[in-house]
């Protein structure tokens, strides 16, 4: 349970720049205010990230827990060939050294050091004690394990929980559109609403109502409707500005961490 006065929105403003990671300020905002959305209309469960690296997207789930809610962080917590000779490096002891910065207490069970791939649907739920209302799924970006990470999220969120898909449509690592398209094809349980450079799923009917509350942010960059699988749903874009902005911006917030 977070015991800080940080919010997600206050993370995402002042602190994700000391953070090494991906993930844009763009994707950030969204999930911001789809947490903020959970917690308004008090739609309960705990948070999951599998694929954690230094923490960027992971802190700001923690920061979301409310009294009784666990944050679970999957991750082998080693640097990678990807990773290990540039400054993403230090996946062993990042995570856990920004949560202590950030004054983010976690619980023993809230770290899972392990493959997905040897990750069952009732080992999450055994350390989460309950389903998951928001689910990131941002591992290994192979075929195999896209797939496997997306079933266990669909298998362990709640009926009104979120599942964020990483890099959809990523042209370095297209097994993530294939199989994240292929499990769209295959469920009935889980239909796509927004693309940032992440997909957004949720049941048809919560995806509509998430849908339209993001369409009332003010702060979602360019914002549209486009087709994808039927459907109309939400795409977002970060205009050049604002990414050369955020690129300046970590490189200082880093430098002055």
């Amino acid at each position: 349970m977070n015991k800080t006065l940080i919010s997600p929105e206050k993370y995402v403003e002042r602190f994700m720049g000391t953070v090494e990671g991906y993930m844009t300020s763009l994707d950030a905002r969204l999930i911001a205010a789809l947490l903020r959305y959970q917690d308004e209309n008090n739609i309960q469960g705990h948070l999951c990230e599998i694929g954690v690296h230094h923490g960027r997207l992971f802190l700001m789930l923690a920061l979301a827990r409310r009294e009784g809610e666990r944050a679970l962080a999957i991750d082998l917590f080693e640097d990678d060939a990807i990773n290990s000779n540039t400054r993403h490096a230090g996946r062993d002891r990042a995570m856990l050294a920004n949560a202590r910065r950030l004054g983010i207490d976690l619980l023993a069970q809230e770290t899972f050091k392990t493959s997905s791939l040897d990750v069952k649907p009732s080992d999450i739920l055994a350390r989460t004690t309950a389903p998951i209302r928001f689910f990131s799924v941002d591992g290994c970006h192979l075929y195999r394990e896209v797939e496997n990470d997306l079933r266990l999220a669909e298998s362990t969120l709640t009926p009104d929980g979120i599942i964020a898909v990483d890099d959809f449509f990523n042209p370095n690592w297209a097994d993530v559109s294939f199989a994240t398209y292929n499990f769209l094809c295959r469920t009935e349980k889980m239909v796509p609403f927004a693309i940032t450079s992440k997909l957004f799923l949720a049941a048809p009917e919560m995806a509509e109502k998430y849908k339209l509350a993001l369409s009332k942010r003010q702060d979602l960059g360019q914002t549209s409707t486009v087709q994808f699988l039927g459907r109309e749903i939400l795409a977002a874009r970060q205009g050049v500005i604002e990414k050369g902005y955020e690129a300046f911006r970590g490189l200082i917030s880093r430098r002055a961490s």
